[in-house]
C-alpha cells in the first residue's frame, strides 16, 4: 500500500511509540499475575519482563527476581526484603520508599534509577551499578 495510509503506522514507528509503550502495557498484566501467583505462594520469578510496570503497596519479600527486567518500572511503597535481584535491571526505575532490607542485588543495574526514602544500607551490593553508573565494591 502506498500514500498517506502508511503515514501513521510510519509516524507511529519512527517516533518508538510501539518500541516505547507496548511492552509496559503487557507487562502490566504480568504484574498483576506476578503477585497474584506470590500471594498463592510461588516466589520464583527469575528473568521475567516487567520493564514499566507500576508496582505500589505490594509484600513481595522473599521474592527471586534475579535477572528480571525492571528498567523504567515504578515502584512505590514494596517490600522487597530478603529478596533476590541478582543481575536484575532496575535502569531508570523510580523507587520510591522501597524495602531493600537483607535483599542481595549483586551485579544488579540500578544506572539512573531515582530512589526515593529507598535504602540499600543492608542489601548486598557486589558489583551493583548504582544510580550514578559507579559500581560498588
Amino acid at each position: 500500500m502506498t500514500g498517506s495510509a502508511e503515514r501513521p503506522v510510519n509516524s507511529l514507528d519512527a517516533h518508538g511509540f510501539l518500541n516505547r509503550y507496548a511492552p509496559a502495557i503487557i507487562n502490566q498484566k504480568k504484574a498483576a499475575e506476578l503477585i497474584k501467583e506470590y500471594a498463592a505462594g510461588r516466589r520464583d520469578f527469575r528473568h521475567y519482563d516487567l520493564r514499566g510496570v507500576t508496582l505500589e503497596d505490594v509484600n513481595l519479600s522473599g521474592i527471586d527476581l534475579s535477572g528480571a527486567d525492571l528498567s523504567t518500572a515504578s515502584l512505590t511503597n514494596v517490600d522487597l526484603s530478603d529478596a533476590k535481584l541478582i543481575e536484575a535491571k532496575l535502569i531508570n526505575a523510580e523507587l520510591t520508599n522501597v524495602q531493600l532490607r537483607q535483599a542481595n542485588l549483586s551485579r544488579a543495574s540500578f544506572r539512573g534509577a531515582t530512589l526515593t526514602h529507598t535504602s540499600l544500607l543492608t542489601a548486598t551490593l557486589r558489583g551493583t551499578v548504582l544510580p550514578n553508573g559507579r559500581t560498588s565494591g
